[in-house]
């Protein structure tokens, strides 16, 4: 309070000295015969009554605010005698507190930075170690597996930048359908097919193929003993890239096939709360981030028929991919 106070003096002190101008104006108007000089007078004590009007509320309003901040104005007398210093001390454990609680949380968050730092450096260290020593002792198959493996980790949880080109995704994933028919076998074809190589070159959201192709395995063609087939069909209109992903699987009741696209049309704005309460998050996420990214136009649309197979179709604008993005 005494600060507040303190602040308020220099106020003041302006507001005095206008007055004494005033003051001296006034006097002047009486002695000085010319009537110009008398007009210039009263022009200059108008204006400097005008000036000290907000010098002296100025001070008013800071107190009011400092007292009603400070929960000094109420109906009810403050028993202690130092009203000053508690509220002067109250404000300080306050602000140390806050200074606390927001100094643990920036250490914390920079301890959590730097242990995933450490734990994907030792991760990529450690299959490239065990690599090497494949590769020393002649299992050079052990030995792609695992720098296949380190590769689609790098991209997957290293890559910095959320926008890649179309061709960095099919690398990505290549490298993914070769871990996997590492598992299957002959169980699964994969095939890719362009209608132009110039469709590598434009942008695509980072990990949009590659859950799609888990779902399809997952949901569509995992149970199958063989005769799997999953495909990537690349085509360009004169403003879009269309992406079709395919497989040959159970599909999917039409019935809930409705209710994903629906999903899809309307998903895009929702909270992440919301989204979970729908079906084929990691779809939802692919459409909500092209939608977020290129506009409601942009999004995901799924073609099935049970027991024939699946269709996922993706829509994006056909905007080249930019070095550094």
């Amino acid at each position: 309070m005494k600060i507040s106070l303190l602040k308020t003096v220099p106020l003041y002190r302006r507001a005095m000295a206008v007055l004494i101008l005033d003051l001296f104006l006034i006097s002047l108007l009486f002695f000085i015969p010319d009537k110009n000089l008398r007009g210039i007078c009263l022009l200059l004590l108008l204006l400097s009554c005008l000036l000290a009007i907000p010098l002296l509320l100025l001070p008013l309003r800071r107190l009011y605010v400092f007292f009603t901040t400070h929960h000094v104005l109420t109906d009810e007398h403050l028993s202690t005698d130092n009203v000053d210093f508690c509220l002067i001390n109250n404000y300080l454990q306050d602000s140390y507190e806050k200074l606390h609680f927001a100094e643990s949380a920036l250490s914390d968050r920079n301890i959590d930075y730097l242990s995933k730092q450490i734990n994907s450096h030792f991760f990529y260290n450690t299959l490239d170690s065990i690599r090497g020593r494949a590769y020393c002792d002649g299992a050079y198959f052990v030995a792609d597996m695992i720098e296949t493996l380190s590769s689609f980790f790098r991209y997957s949880i290293s890559r910095k930048g959320n926008i890649v080109s179309v061709h960095d995704e099919l690398q990505n994933l290549n490298a993914y359908m070769k871990i996997q028919m590492f598992r299957f076998g002959n169980r699964i074809q994969y095939e890719v097919s362009l209608e132009d190589e110039s469709v590598e070159l434009y942008q695509i959201p980072k990990l949009t193929l590659q859950p799609i192709v888990e779902n399809a395995i997952i949901h569509g063609i995992e149970s199958f003993e063989s005769g799997g087939k999953i495909s990537i069909h690349i085509l360009e209109t004169d403003s879009t890239i269309i992406i079709h992903v395919k497989d040959n699987g159970v599909g999917i009741p039409k019935e809930k096939l409705d209710a994903i696209n629906l999903n899809f049309q309307n998903n895009y704005f929702e909270s992440p709360e919301v989204q979970k309460k729908h079906l084929n998050i990691a779809l939802n996420n692919i459409n909500n981030r092209i939608c977020l990214l290129y506009g409601n136009r942009f999004r995901l649309h799924i073609f099935s028929t049970e027991n024939l197979g699946t269709d996922v179709q993706i829509t994006l604008p056909k905007i080249l991919k930019e070095k550094g993005l």
